[in-house]
């Protein structure tokens, strides 16, 4: 009966273990991210050669998994776009990938859990969500954070 009771406790021990390493925060970097290469593809629905990623196996552990990391924001429609979208970029404006200084690797969706308002450009920014990789929607970037959190502002 002992060996029963043990047993049962061991297993839900296990499983609240795995449970939480699945909720578990992992800090992640720019550099981690970049480890990705593009080969060039034609696509036939916009009739052009396009960038498609094919992610290192440090990027693909991530995909799905809760992840925070820091960069600078380029609210876009502060910059002139109608559209309701965060980018975080590992550099500031005038260094990002737009002005040819960085890869595509170097910026990310943002899609905040709730609308986060007054942001303003190269403001320095931590937020934690869940990792999504693209490899075919062009309308997206590369990387996309979902139900993303504004953990810190600097």
């Amino acid at each position: 009966m002992k060996f029963i009771i043990s047993s049962f406790v061991f297993i839900f021990m296990l499983g609240q273990t795995v449970f939480a390493q699945s909720k578990e925060v992992i800090p992640i970097t720019w550099k981690m991210l970049s480890d990705v290469t593009f080969f060039e593809e034609f696509n036939k629905e916009y009739d052009f050669n396009v960038m498609v990623p094919k992610y290192g196996k440090t990027v693909k552990d991530l995909e799905g998994k809760m992840v925070e990391i820091t960069g600078y924001a380029i609210p876009l429609e502060e910059i002139g776009m109608d559209q309701d979208i965060l980018v975080l970029s590992a550099n500031t404006y005038a260094s990002c990938f737009f002005c040819g200084k960085a890869g595509p690797e170097t910026i990310m969706d943002i899609k905040p859990k709730k609308k986060i308002k007054g942001l303003k450009v190269d403001k320095k920014l931590r937020f934690r969500g869940k990792l999504e990789l693209n490899e075919r929607d062009l309308t997206k970037l590369y990387y996309i954070l979902k139900d993303a959190v504004l953990v810190e502002v600097n």
